[in-house]
């Protein structure tokens, strides 16, 4: 055994040695296609957009000195992050990150936001004392793409990480969502969560047309467009802000097979324990039972002469278990489409079956427009509507809407690479559970730093 430990130890240094398994700084991840709406990647491509000159001067630099000097020592990372002294004017995290990026071939990115919420009505209809306002939301969300290797003989291997707490004070989205009479909800996590949405292995072969990850994965990440699938960059409300009939899991462990047979085709197929239905914890014991979801997608990113587009199809099937005791189906068809270099239209139609949620239909329509008069990179103005059917299995109210919709409009300010802050204003027509009230409001204020 010993013998065995020694072979393959001095295997693995000559291949390292050779170049075989180097790692050349900012390789592209291929398990991501560029041109396919990932809401993991899109955050670290968010959160580095600020820097990219510098990130293009310094891989340079980099790759020309690792193709030159290979890395020879396990410990050279360390070594290099001391040497750039990330820290030489003072203790700056997001130039600390920047080096260990550059020396461990990884993109990293912290994602924190404020989020106080005021509603009206203040208190639902037989209450008798207001609930207390505003909500205050916050939402930490740390992210890490590291490329272990990339070689032409071995192909790409990378992990990909993205956690997920969310905290209130002063009160819950919850119980805000009960004053308006809503059956969807005013943002994304109504209460306290902690979700590991990402933790995957990933190994894409030489040629970038197949991939296979294993993992803990949500399907969240690849259902939706740019800015209707992720509250803390785009619309704040549940049916503008992911799909709101999904009855997926947050987080839950699969694998799953990626084809990308020419840079504007994306298949993917794959299977997920049933049992993790909120992602809190990484369970490989499920997998034993013997019951799983399954999902099939496909995406067709054209590039046209109105500029870049998107257009995908899922569908997905989820297993009765305990903290789900329903079968479902469910489907979601987006488009997202540039109409020149400045405007974005998207929309979306999603629908499942069963009583797991309270929206069974959706319809999205909404537009937006980043950086707009070229100020900042974060600045950004959205625009959207939503009707959602009511599931009346679900909503069991006396008196219930069969339809709800919601108005949503922001615009991101931005203050430099790390911070944006973003007035919000959700219009609700014809609240699906206050019949006797023709709408709500919710207005916001959402405050992001990046890192």
């Amino acid at each position: 055994m010993a013998s065995f430990h020694s072979s393959l130890l001095t295997a693995l240094c000559t291949l390292c040695t050779y170049g075989i398994l180097t790692m050349p700084a900012y390789g592209l991840d291929p398990n991501h296609p560029k041109h396919h709406y990932h809401k993991y990647s899109e955050r670290l491509k968010r959160s580095n957009a600020e820097d990219s000159a510098f990130y293009l001067s310094s891989a340079s630099e980099s790759s020309e000195d690792l193709r030159q000097e290979p890395r020879r020592h396990i410990l050279t990372p360390v070594r290099n992050v001391l040497k750039d002294d990330p820290c030489d004017e003072g203790l700056s995290i997001s130039k600390l990150l920047h080096s260990i990026e550059k020396e461990t071939n990884s993109q990293i990115s912290v994602d924190f936001t404020i989020l106080p919420q005021w509603f009206y009505p203040k208190k639902s209809a037989l209450a008798t004392s207001e609930e207390k306002q505003p909500t205050w939301q916050f939402y930490v969300s740390p992210n890490i793409s590291w490329q272990l290797y990339n070689s032409p003989t071995a192909g790409v291997g990378s992990i990909d990480f993205s956690y997920t707490l969310i905290r209130y004070w002063n009160n819950s989205a919850q119980n805000a969502n009960n004053a308006i009479g809503i059956a969807g909800e005013i943002n994304d996590y109504s209460s306290r969560t902690n979700t590991l949405s990402l933790l995957t292995f990933s190994q894409t072969f030489p040629g970038e047309m197949l991939t296979v990850s294993f993992g803990q994965y949500s399907l969240y990440s690849i259902d939706g467009t740019l800015y209707d699938n992720d509250q803390q960059c785009g619309f704040l409300s549940y049916a503008l802000s992911q799909n709101a009939s999904a009855t997926y899991s947050s987080g839950s462990v699969g694998a799953y097979v990626q084809f990308t047979p020419i840079p504007s085709i994306n298949i993917q197929a794959g299977f997920q324990d049933a049992y993790s239905i909120v992602g809190s914890s990484f369970d490989v014991y499920n997998l034993t039972k013997n019951r799983y979801n399954f999902y099939g997608y496909f995406s067709w990113a054209p590039q046209s002469c109105l500029g870049a587009g998107q257009y995908s199809a899922l569908i997905y099937s989820t297993r009765n278990v305990p903290q789900q005791p329903v079968q479902t189906t469910g489907w979601s068809l987006n488009f997202g489409q540039y109409l020149g270099e400045k405007l974005y239209v998207f929309g979306r139609w999603n629908g499942s079956t069963g009583t797991a949620v309270n929206l069974n239909r959706s319809h999205v329509l909404g537009l937006a427009s980043a950086n707009p008069i070229n100020r900042n990179p974060k600045d950004l103005l959205g625009a959207a509507c939503s009707m959602s059917k009511v599931n009346p299995k679900v909503v069991t109210d006396k008196k219930i809407r069969k339809y709800e919709t919601v108005i949503e409009t922001f615009a991101t300010v931005g203050f430099g690479p790390h911070l944006s802050l973003s007035p919000d204003l959700q219009v609700y027509i014809h609240p699906a559970r206050r019949p006797d009230r023709r709408s709500a409001t919710v207005y916001s204020i959402r405050a992001n730093f990046f890192v």
